[in-house]
């Protein structure tokens, strides 16, 4: 979808105080079967006695100021999370425009797994261009993978995850500093992939309420690709990844060589994945040096990934107005995303 018309502004993080070393948590024996391409990320722990949700409303606040935006001009606000926020039956969306203020938004919840943020900003930018009287639209993003519901360090193949909020405002007209033209965005999904979330489960009435009250996703995945084997799962990844990339290249018109397109971001996974997955399969496209990989600094985010790459993009690469941004993406379910960004200030 070409879009050019709405700008991306004030993207911001909110990390926590807490920072562990995957050495130190490898030293006292925490994490099991490590991947050492993961590296020697320090790992943002959100250990306090409050929701996680409180990320985003930290990194919101960051935006707002940062724009100087007012709370009020925030029509719409979109949050995501994929997992526990603080409190059971309960709207994070709601506290979040709460505590920032933004009173007169219309909060919604997004669970799309680490995806999220994208299908966030799709669906904000279509709201956008259908009501032109939607100001400024807010996508805020948090959480926190808490012990003992989730284990951090050995959750999932491929990775450990830290935790960390992000904001990011839609508006009309680009803020002074740190503004992005929204050039296109595209997504490719394969809904046939959710079993392997599930594969060899039983249903259960909520929560982490099975295996002694903890998380286990390597578990599925290792039944599920027992089944059906690796190849149909990477083959349709393959096709889903550059597909993505393809559609929102081409509805940019651009094709990937442009000396331009300076930044390719992707997930903050492990080392290998980097290279085998993302390396292999997008440096045909746009060269092996535009492409980078920041999962050796904090571990992978969920849904913070992407508001946590357009930051470090921004804030590291001296970017100049022209220069293009590629954002890759994917999420459980499965989904896969690209978001082509122009650099205006």
């Amino acid at each position: 979808m070409f879009i050019g018309d709405l700008y991306l502004n004030g993207c911001a993080v909110s990390y926590p105080a807490t920072r562990v070393p995957v050495a130190e948590a490898l030293a006292q024996g925490l994490v099991r079967d490590f991947d050492e391409t993961i590296g020697n990320p320090d790992v943002p722990v959100f250990d306090e006695n409050a929701p996680a949700a409180d990320m985003a409303v930290e990194a919101l606040r960051q935006s707002l100021k940062s724009t100087g935006t007012d709370a009020s001009d925030v029509d719409l606000l979109i949050h995501c999370g994929w997992w526990h926020q603080g409190f059971d039956i309960w709207s994070a969306a709601h506290y979040v425009a709460h505590r920032t203020g933004a009173l007169g938004a219309v909060p919604m919840n997004l669970s799309q797994g680490c995806n999220a943020p994208m299908a966030a900003l799709e669906l904000t930018v279509r709201a956008m261009r259908a009501d032109d009287t939607i100001r400024t639209g807010a996508v805020t993003a948090a959480d926190a993978m808490q012990f003992p519901q989730v284990d951090r360090w050995n959750l999932n193949y491929g990775c450990v995850h830290g935790d960390a909020g992000t904001a990011m405002l839609v508006s009309r007209e680009p803020a002074a500093r740190g503004a992005f033209r929204i050039v296109s965005i595209a997504s490719k999904a394969a809904p046939e992939l959710e079993e392997m979330n599930r594969s060899g489960y039983t249903a259960t009435p909520g929560p982490a309420l099975r295996d002694g009250g903890r998380v286990d996703l390597k578990a599925a995945k290792k039944a599920y690709l027992t089944q059906y084997g690796m190849d149909g799962f990477m083959g349709r990844s393959r096709e889903a990844l550059t597909g993505c990339v393809r559609q929102a290249l081409q509805d940019a018109g651009l094709d990937g060589g442009e000396s331009r397109i300076r930044v390719v971001s992707v997930p903050r996974l492990s080392g290998k994945i980097f290279e085998t997955v993302y390396r292999a399969q997008l440096a045909p496209l746009f060269g092996a040096e535009k492409l980078v990989w920041w999962g050796d600094r904090t571990a992978h985010l969920g849904v913070a990934d992407v508001g946590a790459n357009i930051e470090d993009t921004h804030d590291e690469h001296a970017l100049e107005p022209g220069d293009i941004t590629v954002v890759v993406n994917a999420g459980g379910g499965y989904t896969w995303s690209c978001l082509v960004l122009e650099s205006v200030a």
